[in-house]
């Protein structure tokens, strides 16, 4: 998702508890936006076989990961209105993204190559939806985009962006480069500590979500960062486990608050029929996708690994389209 996080709305059409500092409440937020049962499901992973089905994994991969993925198309193209505005960059892209992949995995007989940009992609992604979602906090809580502002957009993206990238070297030990590392481990530490002092230092209304919101991710992925650093890998798996959790859930749960937000508007399209029935969508979505892909998984996994990389690509490149806002 991109970093901006927010529509081409007004923000007199967002549902009252937006102007409460939430997007929703304080339990739903707390719960589904900030995630605060991470260490609960980092937890339940831990002894866990993750190279087979059973488990969270399994849960996290086919029910939240897959179909969080998939939504964004969902709501692109059963859009009217949303669709006709970049009607033709959703097409070249659909068509580009496609051809590309389907041509890379012809010429050279393997996803490694893609596999490798998803990670990278997928790591600027996640960095750029938490720091977009606490923007958007600090949006409801009345903070103006200022230099300042601008400076925690890039402390936030490159603390998390060199976790995700820490995460991948630890799988390929050195020796120099792991002891130039764990220098720059402490310094990649100290800087969500200065994220918070900004935070609980700066005076704004409505500043608990957003601060909560901080203190969870920050604590997320200053925990993987000291279990690659200690070399503790099975807990670092487990982290990265709850981080994908994490990252699911939290986009599923704005996508909620984004169609509620069309609703009150009037959206227009097939979607507006779903709109209504948003829970229900979800959930049938959900279970669909999710039961779809373990059988796909099953019986046709090379086919099934390449849709799904081709749907990742998408995913990030619509999501850079349909969420942007530039004064944010």
């Amino acid at each position: 998702m991109s970093a901006t996080l927010t529509q081409n709305k007004p923000a007199a059409t967002a549902p009252r508890s937006a102007t409460r500092g939430w997007l929703f409440g304080p339990w739903f937020d707390l719960l589904f936006v900030a995630n605060l049962a991470w260490p609960l499901i980092a937890f339940a992973q831990v002894g866990d076989d993750f190279g087979g089905r059973p488990g969270v994994q399994f849960w996290q991969l086919y029910y939240v990961t897959t179909p969080h993925r998939w939504i964004t198309l969902f709501i692109v193209f059963f859009d009217r209105e949303r669709f006709a505005q970049k009607r033709w960059t959703f097409l070249v892209l659909l068509v580009g993204v496609t051809v590309g992949c389907i041509g890379v995995r012809i010429t050279t007989g393997a996803l490694t190559c893609l596999l490798t940009i998803d990670y990278i992609w997928n790591a600027w992604h996640f960095a750029a939806q938490h720091h977009g979602v606490y923007r958007l906090y600090q949006r409801l809580g009345g903070v103006r985009p200022t230099a300042g502002v601008a400076v925690e957009k890039w402390v936030m993206r490159l603390f998390l962006l060199y976790v995700a990238v820490r995460v991948a070297l630890a799988t390929r030990p050195d020796a120099g480069l792991e002891e130039t590392l764990w220098v720059v481990d402490w310094i990649a530490a100290a800087l969500p500590g200065w994220l918070i002092f900004r935070a609980v230092t700066r005076q704004w209304s409505g500043a608990r979500g957003g601060l909560v919101y901080l203190l969870s991710v920050s604590g997320l992925y200053l925990g993987l960062l000291w279990a690659v650093h200690e070399r503790r890998l099975g807990l670092a798996l487990s982290l990265a486990t709850a981080s994908a959790l994490f990252h699911a859930i939290e986009y599923l749960s704005l996508v909620t608050w984004m169609v509620r937000r069309r609703h009150a508007s009037g959206g227009t399209g097939l979607l507006a029929y779903f709109v209504p029935r948003w829970g229900a969508t979800l959930v049938i979505f959900m279970t669909m996708l999710g039961a779809v892909g373990w059988l796909m998984d099953q019986r046709l996994v090379e086919l099934w690994l390449l849709v799904n990389v081709v749907i990742a690509f998408l995913h990030y490149a619509y999501d850079g389209l349909i969420w942007r806002r530039s004064s944010l």
